[in-house]
């Protein structure tokens, strides 16, 4: 009988799950195919979701009160969120902690939207504190590719987790931190009946179709784009933003970067004539429909360390698709993108140089058929069985962790006790925050009191002081 394994979903599951539903989805997949005789069990934080059609793995909602319960069934727990305390109370299980994001520069981001001052100084120690918690846990460690293994490997080294035993057990670490990159959907592209040409209100058949492949966060730049078709000026042209907020993951919502790209392209006299939003989140399913309709996909964001560590997963829909599409410099992805001719790389924050990729990809046909041949040629090396090998072979290794559990406990202690601290620091600079706000918006209802107390009434049917007619 092979293990128990169980997947701790941290984002929505079922038809509207972004990347990260996404991605726990395939691992079940996987590791129910190819660890033998695995019993994998799905966790989803939802309530809405199915079970596979062919009983290949089950699903099960998790929750605070059912975690512990969950955990005591299963020898594997693979999640990107899991509770650090868990590791105390069963250290006979082996953990995963799946960390596909460079999470330490992409809450930085989200904190800047949020917070200001003090308080976000004790969210980020908040947050690195738990990814601290994260890495002491893991008994193996996932990342997306060998850019982000790289920073968490300096990471777990500065929390003196690579101890000489580790360095002794495994000097290349692949049996404690791996890359697993993001995979494609396992069936072919196959066009089927439009769900936007000549469907949504101002998209003809002939315009030449531009999607934006996902949500736009805190790190995209959609008004660099918006600018490029601006200056482009082509009614033919059309840019469908396909996806506002993100179902299931606190503050990736419709923030400011989705309503200042509203607004930009209202102000230009853009909005719903060449460039429009759907405003919900289109679903997993719908969503292969859109980029196979689509001509090219653009996706534009800021240079800064989340684009430099991150692993841009919008992507893997269109490589799958073979889908053309531009993308600005930074990540390890648009890397890719220039050296196997999947596309066009251009500089950030650079409208002009984006308006002549756009011309370049969508009038030249030649270029963007060669470019729909080099993105059918990655496919095989993107399969989920492919891209999630390392965790198979920890999943079918029964051979202890590289690293012993008690040689890390001590570590874990002082880090959960550190994060109560910090979580204390934050929630009394939040409290402080909420009241100054219930405060303001206290005065802010008094004083709009006082002010319809001055004005003059108006009697019904006539004008101030004068009685209606018939008075």
């Amino acid at each position: 009988m092979g293990p128990r394994i169980l997947i701790l979903a941290r984002g929505h599951l079922g038809s509207h799950m972004s990347a990260p539903g996404i991605r726990a989805t395939a691992q079940a997949r996987v590791l129910a195919e190819h660890v033998p005789g695995a019993r994998v069990t799905l966790g989803a934080p939802n309530h809405d979701f199915e079970q596979p059609a062919d009983g290949a793995y089950q699903v099960v909602r998790w929750s605070a009160r059912n975690l512990f319960a969950l955990v005591a069934r299963h020898d594997i727990v693979i999640s990107s969120g899991l509770p650090p305390h868990l590791a105390a109370f069963y250290p006979g299980r082996r953990i995963v902690v799946d960390l596909f994001s460079q999470y330490a520069m992409e809450w930085m981001e989200v904190g800047r939207q949020h917070h200001q001052g003090y308080k976000r100084h004790a969210w980020v120690q908040r947050t690195r504190t738990v990814l601290g918690m994260q890495l002491t846990m893991a008994d193996f460690i996932l990342t997306c590719n060998e850019r982000q293994r790289d920073s968490y490997a300096g990471m777990m080294i500065s929390l003196g987790l690579i101890s000489p035993h580790v360095y002794d057990s495994d000097p290349t670490l692949r049996r404690y931190i791996d890359s697993a990159p993001h995979g494609i959907r396992p069936e072919l592209p196959e066009r089927g009946r439009n769900v936007f040409r000549g469907i949504h209100p101002g998209f003809k058949e002939t315009d030449k179709v531009i999607i934006w492949n996902g949500g736009i966060i805190q790190w995209y730049d959609p008004a660099t784009l918006i600018e490029a078709l601006r200056i482009l000026g082509r009614d033919d042209i059309k840019l469908l933003f396909l996806g506002a907020a993100y179902p299931g993951i606190k503050d990736l919502g419709k923030g400011v970067r989705f309503q200042d790209a509203k607004a930009i392209a209202a102000r230009n006299g853009q909005l719903d004539r060449t460039i429009f939003f759907e405003e919900g989140w289109v679903s997993h399913e719908t969503a292969k429909r859109y980029v196979q309709e689509a001509d090219i996909s653009v996706c534009s964001y800021f240079d800064n360390l989340e684009t430099r560590y991150s692993h841009r997963t919008r992507f893997v829909d269109l490589i799958w698709a073979e889908l053309p599409f531009i993308c600005t410099h930074g990540d390890i992805l648009a890397e890719e993108v220039a050296k196997k001719g999947w596309g066009i790389v251009v500089p950030e924050e650079d409208p002009a140089a984006l308006a002549t990729a756009i011309e370049k990809l969508l009038d030249d046909d030649s270029f963007r058929m060669q470019c729909r041949s080099n993105l059918a040629a990655a496919r095989a090396s993107l399969q989920w069985d492919v891209t999630m090998e390392p965790l198979i072979r920890f999943c079918s290794d029964e051979r202890p962790p590289v690293a012993p559990k008690w040689e890390r406990f001590p570590g874990l202690v002082q880090r959960v006790f550190t994060y109560v601290i910090r979580r204390g620091i934050f929630q009394v600079l939040d409290n402080r925050d909420k009241r100054i706000d219930r405060e303001r918006d206290r005065r802010e209802k008094a004083a709009e009191r006082e002010r319809a107390a001055r004005e003059p009434q108006t009697p019904e049917g006539g004008a101030p002081g004068i009685p209606a007619a018939g008075g």
